[in-house]
């Protein structure tokens, strides 16, 4: 038998198509096993969610922080006998301490105002409830007392409403009353767990906010182990832009909240509105969602006051009409400025997307989540452009229609220059002339208001009149175009002129290249000289010494 000698090309066939077969197997088990893989993935966040929680709350307590400790730098800074290590380090600390009161205040803050406002609220609806079913069904009573039929039809619907309420007491909660208990007592556990991980959070937050430049530091270490200074650099200012959009949108969005629920209930107050703490709570917490979040909480708020007064209903909608203009031109710009750089358009796209895919979550992160996407593609797509020596300027896109043979840019629309079928009737043949020149005026003139209305005020064919304005349009229409092609020459000339002084710039640096060669050269070339006259006078001295000795 004669034995099989593999080559190199062939090595390499065997090795991809190895690792290819690995690949395939690799990705067919994670498809198989993609519910005990999400299942893991969960039980890894929920065993790190303190730590999460922390980190979110030491990253909307920074700016916090930043405060306090630029307060104490200033006021320690005065003592001109400590340095400047020690300063920083005792401004440090007590800045995560003040933070920390400053958080802890703002929590007792609202459990003893909102609270107690909140809870005397749920306990008036609660006594109210009886009142308004009373008022309800003499309402419909009133409503149907001259249709006797429908009256029958809603009393059976109310009365087999209450029978399957009771048989699903009887038949379902009472037989698993075992089952509720277990729930209501994994919801006391739950509650529980929640409120030991909120203090868990906290001293992860204080850690967090206390070693924020030490953590900072390892992680440029880790950034710059992992790729060179240029790109490090990017992957530095990309997070640093992540961080500024993120915490702009959403420590604004929630002074924003503040400030609306704030305005919410010295106007309820003012104007004695039923429910005005919960209302007031309902309009700030839902305010946080941009463009949905007032409605979402002015529709039920609306509905609890309409129930209880239907005139002072119409006077928190049209307040919250107000309030939501006011915000969405005046507050929210003072506070938020354009901290995503996106267009109304975006924005409702991440808000439907996000709320969709992700929930509430997602309605409230979706907008700086996708500001971040829309950066980056930008910055590769202008990077693209720059690769192929094109304008990344928008409005000149928006301006172009497109580009000719020569790479020239186009700016305006084609104008059909054929001319219209002809007809057998002379008056159809007249009006198709007419809209042809008509449509040729306005494509070249849809900016010029008094040259468009002269093209479609002519009527009637033949007369000396028609033929002087169709003589000015002409003129008209030249001149327009001698004006763009003057415009294109001028762009023309300008980048011209830019990749000549680029051109310039490059043969100036050369030259002073050059000239820093050409004068190290000299420089070692003196160097060398004296070198050897200093090696020649050595040499010198030492035939003096031999000739006397």
């Amino acid at each position: 038998m004669s034995k099989h000698s593999f080559t190199k090309e062939d090595m390499k066939r065997i090795a991809m198509a190895a690792i290819s077969f690995s690949i395939a197997i690799f990705f067919a088990f994670i498809l198989i096993k993609l519910g005990v893989i999400f299942k893991f993935l969960g039980n890894i966040v929920d065993a790190m969610s303190p730590i999460i929680l922390g980190l979110v709350m030491a990253f909307l307590l920074n700016p916090v922080m930043n405060m306090w400790k630029s307060i104490f730098e200033w006021c320690i800074g005065l003592i001109k006998a400590l340095k400047k290590e020690t300063v920083k380090k005792l401004a440090n600390t007590l800045g995560v301490i003040f933070t920390l009161i400053t958080f802890i205040a703002i929590i007792a803050a609202l459990i003893a105002i909102v609270v107690p406002a909140l809870k005397d609220s749920i306990l008036k609806l609660y006594d109210n409830i009886p009142t308004y079913i009373e008022n309800v069904s003499k309402w419909a009573e009133n409503l149907l007392k001259n249709n006797p039929e429908i009256e029958d039809m809603v009393i059976s619907y109310l009365d087999g409403f209450q029978t399957s309420i009771t048989g699903i007491i009887k038949d379902k909660l009472l037989p698993n009353i075992d089952t509720v208990i277990s729930v209501v007592s994994t919801g006391i556990v739950g509650g529980i767990s929640f409120v030991i991980d909120f203090f868990v959070a906290l001293v992860a937050a204080v850690y967090v906010l206390g070693t924020k430049n030490h953590m900072a530091g390892q992680c440029k270490k880790l950034i710059y182990s992992l790729f060179d200074k240029d790109k490090g650099n990017k992957v530095i200012d990309g997070f640093s832009y992540m961080y500024s959009v993120f915490g702009g949108f959403i420590n604004g969005k929630i002074i924003d909240s503040i400030i609306i629920g704030l305005i919410c209930a010295i106007f309820c107050n003012l104007v004695d509105m039923p429910y005005a703490a919960l209302v007031s709570v309902i309009v700030g917490v839902t305010n946080v969602l941009p463009y949905f979040g007032p409605f979402i909480g002015a529709i039920p708020s609306a509905i609890l006051i309409l129930v209880d007064d239907p005139k002072m209903a119409v006077v928190f909608v049209i307040f919250a009409i107000i309030l939501q203009q006011i915000d969405g031109n005046i507050i929210g710009p003072m506070i938020l400025g354009d901290s995503t750089g996106l267009t109304g358009f975006w924005v409702l796209f991440a808000i439907i997307v996000g709320g969709n895919l992700f929930g509430f979550m997602g309605m409230l992160l979706g907008v700086p989540v996708f500001a971040c996407i829309y950066t980056l593609i930008t910055i590769l797509l202008r990077g693209k452009l720059k690769e192929r020596g094109m304008n990344d300027d928008t409005q000149f896109y928006s301006e172009l229609y497109r580009f000719d043979d020569d790479g020239n840019p186009i700016t305006e629309h084609p104008v059909v220059r054929k001319k219209p079928k002809e007809f057998k009737n002379k008056k159809v043949n007249e009006f198709a002339e007419k809209s042809f020149e008509n449509l040729q005026h306005l494509i070249l003139h849809e900016d010029d208001k008094g040259s468009s209305k002269k093209g479609t005020e002519l009527k009637g064919a033949g007369s000396t009149k028609e033929a002087d304005a169709r003589g000015e349009q002409s003129d008209n229409v030249k001149t327009g175009e001698e004006q763009r092609f003057e415009l294109d020459d001028a762009r023309q000339d300008q980048k011209k002129l830019d990749s000549s002084r680029q051109n310039q710039k490059k043969i100036d640096n050369k030259k002073n290249d050059q000239r820093k060669v050409e004068s190290k050269r000299q420089n070692q070339k003196k160097l060398d000289n004296d070198r050897q006259d200093q090696k020649r006078i050595e040499e010198d001295d030492i035939k003096k010494i031999d000739k006397k000795d």
